[in-house]
């Protein structure tokens, strides 16, 4: 068998159809087999799950277990796995008709490649959306010194970042003796995190610049009211960890690259800042964004102030803003923005 497809259930009920519908309507017509990993739903998931497996039993497998999050229902799944590769699709996505017969058309072309990885659509309000960003710009094979460009585009970009847009070959998934235990739940950078490894130890990954996946989104998945509790959850020093870990592994422990990933960190913070005082409901929950510990998310070096070639400039000048309880200066850029919008948005309806 040369598929497994990994799919992580949690209460999702109104999506999960859709995806295995997807995942059983493929051209690709040789054996694989789909897992799903019912993590402990309350809602109708689990019995969904066990109908399809009551239907489909030579190509549906359906595993029950206690909640343990992401990771451990996938971590569950890759150990029940025959394909002689994995894929993971989260349960309230889905993917195009073809996947499967791209894949294995790429695993023949490169020579059986160790991952393959592939791009993905945007699906919000049921309309599709192309990523405009890609890893490349045409199907590539990354072995050898190339796999350099791989290891840039984890550092400085989120471009290698999901599970779902990669098919791994299931001996490394078996032998990663990573401890996951500590990232259960921490979603927002789960995959990252076990990315590194998995680009790491493929000898051979191969790009396929087309796009396989349809990664569901929200409107407005910034929240209005502001939780410290939730932003909590969104720390990803873990995975800043696991970069400096790999850094001399990969002959890349350089200043430049450190660098790289500083200002990736202070980037991607000062963004989510953003978004959260920007959707703000009131001036209590926008006080509240001005007050919570930003730095708390921020690897030392990017506290220090350090100058970052590599850095967004607006977003150094708000978090030093933020260090010295200069709210006011925020107040009025972010003011600033939203007249400029207003403007933009009444010149645009007098056309």
């Amino acid at each position: 068998m040369k598929f497994s497809i990994l799919v992580p259930v949690y209460n999702v009920e109104k999506y999960l159809e859709q995806c295995v519908d997807s995942l059983l309507d493929q051209t690709y017509t040789d054996e694989y087999e789909i897992i799903l990993v019912d993590d402990g739903s309350t809602d109708s998931s689990g019995r969904i799950c066990d109908g399809y497996a009551e239907r489909f039993p030579d190509k549906v497998k359906v595993i029950h277990k206690k909640n343990g999050g992401h990771t451990s229902a996938r971590l569950e799944a890759v150990k029940n796995a025959n394909g002689e590769y994995c894929l993971f699709c989260d349960s309230d996505d889905f993917v195009e008709k073809t996947l499967l017969e791209k894949i294995s058309d790429a695993t023949d072309k490169y020579d059986a490649p160790d991952l393959i990885a592939y791009s993905f659509n945007y699906f919000r309000n049921n309309r599709f959306c192309k990523k405009k960003e890609t890893l490349s710009d045409s199907d590539r094979l990354y072995q050898g010194n190339g796999k350099k460009e791989l290891y840039e585009a984890l550092i400085s970009t989120p471009l290698l970042n999901s599970l779902c847009t990669k098919a791994v070959r299931t001996s490394i998934l078996k032998s990663d003796p990573t401890d996951y235990k500590k990232i259960y739940g921490k979603a927002l950078a789960e995959d990252a995190f076990v990315s590194v490894y998995l680009i790491t130890e493929a000898e051979k990954t191969v790009f396929i610049n087309e796009h396989l996946y349809n990664y569901r989104t929200v409107s407005g998945s910034i929240t209005n009211s502001f939780s410290p509790e939730s932003l909590n959850k969104k720390n990803t020093l873990f995975l800043y960890d696991r970069f400096i870990e790999y850094l001399p592994r990969w002959g890349m422990d350089t200043e430049e690259y450190r660098q790289k990933l500083n200002a990736r960190w202070l980037n991607e913070t000062m963004y989510t800042f953003s978004q959260y005082y920007e959707n703000a409901m009131d001036s209590k929950n926008r006080k509240a964004v001005l007050c919570y510990d930003w730095s708390s998310m921020l690897p030392d070096e990017v506290r220090s102030g350090k100058s970052n070639p590599y850095e967004n400039k607006v977003y150094r000048e708000i978090y030093n803003n933020l260090i010295d309880k200069k709210f006011y200066r925020i107040k009025i850029r972010f003011l600033k923005k939203k007249i400029r919008k207003l403007i933009k948005k009444l010149l645009g309806g007098n056309k």
